[in-house]
């Protein structure tokens, strides 16, 4: 160990630990030996300190860690988070490092550009990772802890489509199969990723029930079926209507003729399948999604607006919050009422007329 003046004034205690120098500078000799002593402690008290590796190191160690544990849609949103947000802002910095200060002016930064939501995103993923770090006795603190998360701040309204809208929407599109996937969605109120991997073995033609146990997701930027759902709560049945339902029988002849004509097809029994079999990119259904809206006059709005319709009309329709959040897969009913509690209103409007209806 040595304890030397630099050229700038400053002074650096030099060690040696596992075969690696390291560096303790401060503007006096007690500055940079209380750094060193410091470091130390750490060392004496952590089972496995490692002052050296960084933030970027040990996210890669975290998704290992984390690959047999959770679904590759989780793992694929984890990594994106961490290589377009947490790594070029914080990556190089030593995991021992990081401050809660240096995490609140990371995340205030990144609220300039990012939604809210996205943010307190990065937040959990950050806070995980250094979680883990301390669980395994090479950080005492996660720091991420100690900062809270941003407020959640919604930033535009939702849209959704009138009863009249949609039958507009669906009539300007040309294409059967196209319209069958956004009848399904206005009528049933799927997820984007469950309505790609619907199956034809999960459809009972004769109870119009369909049951969601798996979904088509976005890794590495290409389609990839699923045998998970969101949470446990979306993997359920449903029950469609008389109409919907017989569209859904022409709508199996069209696939089975397309099948059977195309050479090399890929079998996947999904009911919205691609050109060859496969399923269709995730980004391509919004797509569509964007294009028949702007015929109708509507670019805002987008393919989660077709559950959001579907559910709007169900309250509008009187229906209960708990059957709507069976339908939707909402993890609780919070959620449900969270979400739709502006359209608690016209509920309240409606229980009124029935009151004084039965009171007259």
């Amino acid at each position: 160990m040595a304890l030397k003046k630099r050229f700038d004034g400053r002074y650096v205690l030099t060690t040696t630990t596992n075969g690696k120098r390291k560096y303790f500078y401060g503007r006096t000799r007690s500055e940079a030996q209380d750094k060193y002593d410091a470091f130390l402690k750490k060392s004496e008290t952590l089972a496995n300190f490692n002052g050296d590796i960084t933030i970027t190191e040990w996210s890669e160690e975290w998704l290992r860690i984390k690959s047999s544990t959770i679904t590759p849609g989780t793992m694929d949103s984890y990594r994106n988070i961490i290589q377009h947000y947490i790594i070029p802002d914080i990556g190089s910095i030593k995991l021992a490092d990081l401050t809660a200060p240096t995490v609140r002016r990371f995340l205030d930064t990144r609220l300039e550009t990012l939604s809210s939501r996205t943010v307190r995103y990065i937040h959990t993923v950050l806070s995980a990772m250094l979680k883990q770090a301390v669980l395994d006795e090479i950080i005492a603190t996660n720091v991420a802890a100690k900062v809270c998360k941003p407020k959640l701040v919604k930033s535009k309204e939702m849209i959704t489509l009138t009863a009249d809208e949609i039958k507009l929407f669906l009539a300007k599109i040309s294409n059967p199969e196209h319209r069958m996937l956004f009848k399904l969605a206005f009528a049933s109120g799927l997820r984007r990723s469950e309505l790609l991997g619907l199956t034809w073995s999960n459809i009972d033609f004769k109870k119009k029930t369909i049951i969601i146990n798996q979904t088509v997701i976005k890794i590495n930027n290409e389609a990839v079926i699923s045998k998970t759902t969101k949470n446990a709560a979306s993997r359920r049945s449903i029950t469609l209507d008389d109409e919907t339902m017989a569209s859904l029988k022409k709508h199996a002849q069209r696939v089975k003729i397309r099948r059977f004509s195309t050479p090399n097809w890929i079998h996947n029994d999904l009911v919205f399948p691609g050109k060859d079999g496969n399923p269709i990119f995730p980004d391509s259904a919004s797509q569509l999604c964007k294009k028949y809206a702007s015929k109708i006059g509507k670019s805002s709005f987008s393919m989660h607006g077709t559950r959001h319709t579907h559910a709007t009309l169900l309250i509008e329709a009187g229906v209960n919050f708990k059957v709507i959040q069976v339908r939707l897969g909402h993890s609780s009913f919070t959620e449900t009422m969270n979400t739709y509690s502006h359209l608690t209103p016209i509920m309240e409007y409606d229980a009124i007329e029935k009151i004084e209806r039965i009171l007259s």
